[in-house]
Parts: structure tokens; C-alpha cells; sequence
């Protein structure tokens, strides 16, 4: 029988020391697990939040809302900033819009928005909130551009009297002639537009709104150039800084720059601090595993040290007992390895979710701590990793017991029977 042999057979020799060995290191393997499968997943949200959290630049005319009949808040950009914001690097979407105000009683007053067919329909005050629901008749088309069509929100469809079975028939007329204490009178004829859409945005003020396509606002209000408001996309939140600068320098002079500096902020503090924290918390489960394996198998050969001199006294060569007590050490390695496994992948998803949340979640900032809670955190893992992860614990256990055999074979059978 060779002494390789032997050593796999000795694992089966006293089952709870087995037992025992494999969840010593069982436990630092699923930790490390654990650590990297917050990893993967903390990646995976912080992409996800980095393509959805705003990346929209807002520009309007200095010192003004943009609201083209709005009392000394109707200065609005002129038109050629639109095609400077088009040539600046990393931009990749710019959207024009005009807002005119409409009194109605109540509340008071409602809101026009001409904007592009295919623009994002953004709601006054939550600019951030686009494209509200459809909740009657249909969307804009490209062919709708320059028609006198309308879609409308369900709380000034209710003051004008449109349900949602009169979309498609049903019309509204706009009259520029009526007044409010901050909007004036305009000297243009009355408009009947036609109702397409319906609209539910989740926000009172946000259902009061109409829009219309750019070219049918600027007839009806007669603004043959400028634009109230300008959002400009950007390709990630890491151009954000760059893209502002450069607005303020080409069009600063005419416009005031709103950026969304909380996106911002997101990826330069919080993205860049989690992921760090479980890469941390990463190296800290690999020294603990390998702590952990190195001094369990290094206790256990010393622990066998009468055994040693025992097989030297009958002849035993000193590569063969090595060879015994490696490959036993491999084998109770492997076994460890897939009590952990076997846990990770039983109770990794909960348990994992849970050291998340005791191990990392105090270090967030306490208003970016909703982003984390549905964290993803599965029990999946790639073999790539169980392959070095199990490699790097088959390293520390050969090491741990080659030292311990190492020290026993360098005495006499009679002195390692008695170093026992």
C-alpha cells in the first residue's frame, strides 16, 4: 500500500476529528464565499445605479424659469446653444423644451410643454421623472410633429372635462388671451387641439401638464427660436464634472448649469467605498481561510507526532511520511471545502444578504442605504472561483503539514514519540 494511499485512509479513521477538521475549515471557505459573492453583487448594483441614476445636465436662461408667458420669467435660451451643447464631448442626447403656463381655477394653473415627438416627456418640477404612463388613447409618433395634437394629464383632462373614452375625439382649446397674477396675456389667436393621450404620472402637480409637439408650441405661441429648458444627456455619471465645466465656459454666460450633483457624488464616494469595503472584507476571509487551514493542519501533525516516530522505527522513509500526511491534508482540505460549498450554496443567499448588512451596510451613508436594501446577493458561483479558492486552501494545508512533518522527521523516532 503506498503512502499516499494511506494517508486518504486515514481520513476515515476518527470521524469526529473529520467531522471537526472540516468544519474548521469549512467555515473561513464559505466566509470567503460570502465575501465574494457580496463583491460580485455590490459590482453589479453600483453599474446598475451608475447607468440609472441621473445623468441629465438642465440648462435655462440665467436667472429665469423659461416659461415663455410668465411674469419677468420669460427669458429663454437662445437657439444657438443648441447646437453648441451637440459638439461638446460626451454628450450624447440633447433635448429642447418650451413651457408656457395656462391659468385654470383650480389650481390655479397648468402647464404647456412642447418638446420633440420622441422626447422624453419630463414633468415640471420633477425633472427627473419622465415619460408618466399612458393611461388612454395612444403615445406621439414622428408623424405627429408640427400637428395640433395634445396629450394631456388625467388632473387637467378632469378640470377640461375629458374622460378617458374621449381621447382620440375629444379637444382642447388654448387661449392665450386669459391672465393670472404671474402669467400675461398674449395678443395670439385661440388654438383647438386635438386630445390623443391620456397621461398618469404618480404626482398631483405632474397630471397637470399638456404636451404638444416643439412645432405646434412655437405656432401657437409664436417663439419662432430659443428654448426654455435644455436637458443634455451624458454618457456616465464619471463625465458629469467634465461636461459642466465645459457648458459653464461655451453657454455659462446666457444659461444657468443645474447638474445632478448627487449622481455625482454617488460615484466618486459611495460606488468607489462599497466596492473597496468588500474587497477588503474579500482579503480579510482569504488570510483568515489561510490562517485557519495552515494551523488546524499544522496542530493536527504535531497532535501525531508518537505516529511519526511509529513509522520511522518500522522503516518508514521521511518522503514517505510526508507524502502521507500531505495527501491526507489535501483530502481533509477538499472534504472541508465542500462543507462549505455545501453551505454557501444551501444558506449562502440568506446568510450572505445578512453579513451584507452587519458587515458593509454601516458604512454607507445613511441616504444612499435604500439603494443597497434589495441588494442581489445569490448563492451562484462561477467554478473559476471554487477552483482558486479551494487551490489557495489545498496551498496553506500542504504548507501547514509540511512544516509540522517537516519538524517531526528531523528527530529520532524515540524523540518524536516522546515530543508528543
Amino acid at each position: 500500500m503506498s503512502m499516499v494511499t494511506l494517508g486518504l485512509r486515514n481520513l476515515m479513521r476518527s470521524k469526529p476529528r473529520l467531522l471537526l477538521t472540516a468544519v474548521l475549515i469549512g467555515v473561513p471557505f464559505f466566509l470567503l464565499l460570502a465575501m465574494q459573492s457580496i463583491g460580485e453583487a455590490v459590482r453589479k448594483q453600483s453599474d446598475i445605479l451608475t447607468h440609472e441614476v441621473n445623468t441629465v445636465i438642465q440648462l435655462r436662461a440665467r436667472g429665469s424659469m423659461g416659461h415663455v408667458n410668465m411674469t419677468n420669467q420669460d427669458r429663454i435660451l437662445p437657439q444657438d446653444v443648441l447646437e453648441k451643447v451637440r459638439a461638446i464631448e460626451h454628450v450624447v442626447q440633447v433635448e429642447p423644451y418650451l413651457l408656457a403656463m395656462s391659468p385654470v381655477n383650480p389650481p390655479n394653473f397648468v402647464m404647456h410643454v412642447g418638446l420633440a415627438p420622441n422626447a422624453v416627456k419630463r414633468l415640471e418640477s420633477h425633472g427627473e421623472a419622465g415619460n408618466p404612463r399612458i393611461i388612454a388613447g395612444r403615445d406621439f409618433t414622428p408623424a405627429d410633429a408640427g400637428q395640433d395634437v395634445g396629450i394631456i394629464g388625467q388632473g387637467y383632462a378632469k378640470w377640461a372635462g375629458i374622460k378617458a373614452e374621449d381621447i382620440g375625439k375629444a379637444t382642447l382649446t388654448v387661449d392665450l388671451s386669459r391672465t393670472h397674477p404671474v402669467i400675461y396675456a398674449m395678443d395670439r389667436p385661440k388654438r383647438e387641439l386635438r386630445i390623443i393621450g391620456m397621461y398618469a404620472s404618480g404626482y398631483v402637480f405632474g397630471d397637470q401638464q399638456l404636451f404638444l409637439p416643439i412645432d405646434t408650441f412655437r405656432s401657437i405661441y409664436g417663439i419662432d427660436r430659443g428654448i426654455s429648458w435644455l436637458f443634455v444627456r451624458v454618457d456616465s455619471v464619471g463625465s458629469i464634472a467634465a461636461v459642466t465645466e465645459r457648458l459653464k465656459v461655451t453657454v455659462g454666460d446666457v444659461a444657468d448649469v443645474l447638474a445632478p450633483e448627487s449622481a455625482a457624488m454617488f460615484t466618486s464616494t459611495t460606488s468607489r467605498n462599497v466596492i473597496q469595503l468588500s474587497q477588503v472584507g474579500g482579503l480579510l476571509a482569504v488570510v483568515l481561510m489561510i490562517v485557519v487551514v495552515f494551523f488546524v493542519l499544522l496542530m493536527q501533525v504535531r497532535e501525531r507526532s508518537r505516529e511519526i516516530g511509529t513509522l520511522k522505527a518500522i522503516g518508514a522513509s521521511n518522503i514517505g511520511i510526508t507524502q502521507q500526511f500531505l495527501a491526507e491534508a489535501i483530502g481533509l482540505t477538499l472534504v472541508g471545502a465542500l462543507v462549505g460549498l455545501a453551505l454557501f450554496k444551501f444558506a449562502g443567499e440568506a446568510l450572505t444578504g445578512r453579513l451584507f448588512a452587519i458587515g458593509i451596510g454601516p458604512f454607507l451613508p445613511s441616504h444612499y442605504k435604500p439603494l443597497f436594501d434589495s441588494l442581489a446577493v445569490g448563492s451562484d458561483i462561477s467554478a473559476t472561483l471554487v477552483a482558486s479558492v479551494v487551490f489557495t486552501a489545498v496551498v496553506a494545508a500542504i504548507l501547514g503539514s509540511a512544516y509540522g512533518v517537516w519538524q517531526a522527521t528531523k528527530l529520532s523516532p524515540l524523540e518524536a514519540m516522546k515530543h508528543e
